[in-house]
Formats: structure tokens, C-alpha cells, sequence
């Protein structure tokens, strides 16, 4: 048990968040063996693990869900881990998933590996173990859940600094990627300060975030419907904030968050998020696990620079690839100084995405409550737009243009 206390004790510092939500059970009849393993567990933001003694197990078993069943059992040696395995594989089996098992012993002889291997034991930890060999099981475990579920893809729109215009950006592509594709997306506004979506959805919300995060465990795919407001495309939403005051600014959980996320992953192909705020703790699981980091800048040295410290903070802090990062130059025009191969060679980058410089018809829509990809379709404004839609439906602009010509030609 020493072992585990050293374990604990090594490793303070929060760790790269796991590739996707694990959850799991600890299982011991030791309270020292749970709490040790359970803070050391802590260090991932996106790791819930539950202790338990032998007897709550089949309490546990007995209230068993598919939602709830864990992902990884790390189970003690000293324990009757033989009836205890055949309880759980008995009640599991009905279960579409079979979670991963790990034993940890004080000595692992051959009879206890071979027996071991007979109940289908994932793995077995001789104490004491190097803190590599648990975190290996936590990667494995997490790898192959991923790979098992087809989630959704994440894709991010953050402002380089602030007033760039992610939120009008993020909204808008939402509402183009509902309008293209059978299947709509998920918009959440992540600013529980100065979040504008429902007002450039004209759609009051019935939930805000705080509400989801609160109930993260109990959430199924008709609460996840239930919580979502839902605009008269189709597109569904949550907002942070309603028209009510807060009395204080809500602080979320990275875990929670990393749940809710999950959850509508499961359910949705495209969840897009506007994080126009900037970088908070509890958004950081959704930065790691994006399909791409839509950043928001303008024709401007200010812009840029922060832009280009945006990128090495997301490299240094989660180890995000140059091919999740997207540039984006909101109001664009060829009257300013600033070019885009300028930008281009500032931040390193080979291309841009460019949204041209059309205040009229943002004033426009925002003030008559209508989005952009409504009021202005055949405007360039759109045009730039359209293209951050299909790289987010993974869609060749060029083989579009040839589909569309065929069908106008079909037409005529």
C-alpha cells in the first residue's frame, strides 16, 4: 500500500487530458487503497472513477445501465477477485460492453497469472509499480474506447483577441453546416458573460449550460433533446446565459464539461463550439479533442501577434497539431496594408481562410434578428463562409462546383 501512497504523492500537477472520458470503478474493501489510487486517478480532468467495497458492488451491478456501465475496474488483489469477477462478467453480460479489468496484487505468481488470464483479466500490477505502467493502462483503455465509438467531430472557433468576431462566424456556420447537411449540428456558446447567440438566433433558450453540467450523469439521449433549444432550422443549441442576472459568473467543471461533450458526441456528427471568450479551464477537454481550432483574427499587428501566442500556448499546453489550427481573417479587404502572405509568414501557416469585409449586411442581419446565410446568401461574405462549412463537413469545394454545374445543365 506504500506503493500506492508514492504513486499519489509523485505526480501533483494536473496531466494531459486522456483522448477521450474514461470512467471507472475501484474496487477494495481498503479505504487506503481506494484513496490513494482515487487522487492519483484525480490528475485527469476527463478520468470519474467511483470506489467501492465488495458488498455496494452488487448494489452497484444490481442498478446497472448501459450509460453507466465503467469502462475500466481496477479491483484489489486481496479481495476474493475470482466470485467477484464472475459476479461482475454475470451481470455485464447483457451489456453490449465488457469492460476492461485490472488486478493489483502485492505478488503475482503463475498460479495468480494464470488465473488471472481464465476470468479474462485485462492486466495484473505487481505492488509495487511503476506510475508509467498505470498511466499505459489508462492510455490503452482510452484509445480503444475511442476507437470503438464513432463520435462527432469538434470544431472550435476562438478569437485571437477579443472582438474578432468568432461568435457572429461560429453561429453562422452552424446555421450553413444545418442547412447542407441531413444531419444538424450542435452550437454551444461557451461565455456565460457576454454570450450573444440566442439573440443572433432570436431563439430564447430553455436551458443554459450550468443546467446540463449539473446532471451530466443522469443525461440520456432524450434529456440531451431536452436541454437543447432548438432554432427553426433545425440547428440545436445551449447557451451560457439567459437574459436573467447572475449573481456570480458560473464556474464549470472540466470533467462535467468533458461529459456533456461525450454525450452529445454520441448523438450528433458536428458539435461547434463558440468560445469567442477565450481559453477557460473547463473548455480545455474540448480544445484537445477538436477536429479543428477555427482561430478568428483581423488585418491588424495586435491581432496577429496574439494569434501567433494563441498557437504556442494550444502546442505547449495540450500538444495540438499544426493541422488542427485554422486561420481565419474576419472583415477582410485588399485596401489594407497587411497582407495575407504576411500573415501567413507571421504565424507560419500555409493557408487562410478569408471572410471578407461586409459590415452592412452583419449590421443588417443582427439587427433584424436574421442570420446572415438567410438575409445575404448571394453576398461574398457567405462565399468565405461556405468554404469553414465544408472543411467542417469535409466537403471538395471544387468537386461541389462540378456537381452544381451538372445539375444546373440537367436544369436547363
Amino acid at each position: 500500500m506504500n506503493n500506492l501512497q508514492a504513486v499519489e504523492n509523485k505526480t501533483k500537477s494536473a496531466k494531459q487530458p486522456l483522448v477521450t472520458l474514461l470512467k471507472g470503478w475501484i474496487i477494495s474493501n481498503n479505504v487506503q487503497f481506494t484513496s490513494h489510487l482515487s487522487a492519483y486517478i484525480s490528475l485527469w480532468s476527463n478520468a470519474k472513477f467511483i470506489s467501492m467495497t465488495n458488498s455496494e458492488v452488487e448494489q452497484s451491478l444490481s442498478q446497472l445501465k448501459e450509460s453507466t456501465t465503467p469502462d475500466l475496474i481496477l479491483i484489489d488483489g486481496k479481495n476474493d477477485w475470482q466470485t467477484l469477477i464472475a459476479s461482475l462478467k454475470q451481470a455485464l453480460k447483457e451489456n453490449s460492453r465488457i469492460p476492461d479489468i485490472v488486478l493489483l496484487v502485492d505478488h503475482a505468481d503463475t498460479v495468480i497469472m494464470r488465473q488471472a488470464l481464465k476470468f479474462g483479466v485485462k492486466d495484473v500490477l505487481t505492488i509495487p509499480f511503476g506510475e508509467e505502467e498505470l498511466d499505459q493502462v489508462f492510455f490503452d483503455c482510452a484509445a480503444l474506447k475511442k476507437s470503438d465509438v464513432k463520435l462527432g467531430d469538434i470544431s472550435v472557433f476562438i478569437n485571437a483577441k477579443g472582438g474578432m468576431g468568432a461568435s457572429i462566424i461560429a453561429t453562422t456556420v452552424a446555421h450553413m453546416v444545418t442547412l447542407q447537411h441531413t444531419s444538424p449540428p450542435v452550437l454551444i456558446d461557451t461565455d456565460a458573460q457576454f454570450g450573444c447567440i440566442p439573440n443572433l438566433l432570436s431563439t430564447n433558450p430553455k436551458f443554459i449550460l450550468s443546467d446540463a453540467l449539473e446532471q451530466t450523469d443522469d443525461l440520456d439521449e432524450y434529456a440531451l433533446q431536452g436541454l437543447l433549444s432548438k432554432h427553426e432550422s433545425g440547428l440545436r443549441f445551449i447557451a451560457s446565459r439567459k437574459d436573467k442576472l447572475f449573481d456570480t459568473i458560473p464556474t464549470h467543471s472540466p470533467l462535467a464539461f468533458n461529459q456533456f461533450l461525450t454525450k452529445l458526441r454520441a448523438n450528433f456528427e458536428h458539435i461547434i463550439i463558440d468560445m469567442s471568450r477565450g481559453i477557460e479551464k473547463f473548455t480545455l477537454p474540448a480544445l484537445s479533442e477538436a477536429e479543428y481550432i477555427f482561430i478568428v483574427v483581423q488585418q491588424n499587428v495586435p491581432a496577429i501577434r496574439e494569434a501567433a501566442n494563441l498557437i504556442k500556448q494550444l502546442k505547449h499546453l495540450l500538444g495540438i497539431n499544426d493541422i488542427k489550427f485554422k486561420i481565419i481573417v474576419n472583415r477582410y479587404s485588399k485596401k489594407i496594408e497587411i497582407t495575407p502572405e504576411e500573415i501567413k509568414k507571421s504565424l507560419h501557416i500555409d493557408e487562410l481562410l478569408l471572410v471578407p469585409n461586409d459590415f452592412q449586411s452583419v449590421s443588417a442581419s443582427t439587427n433584424l434578428g436574421e442570420l446572415l446565410a438567410t438575409h445575404s446568401s448571394k453576398q461574398p461574405i457567405i462565399k468565405g463562409m461556405r468554404t469553414i462549412s465544408n472543411i467542417i463537413l469535409n466537403k471538395n469545394e471544387k468537386k461541389l462546383k462540378g456537381i452544381e454545374r451538372l445539375f444546373s445543365f440537367i436544369r436547363n
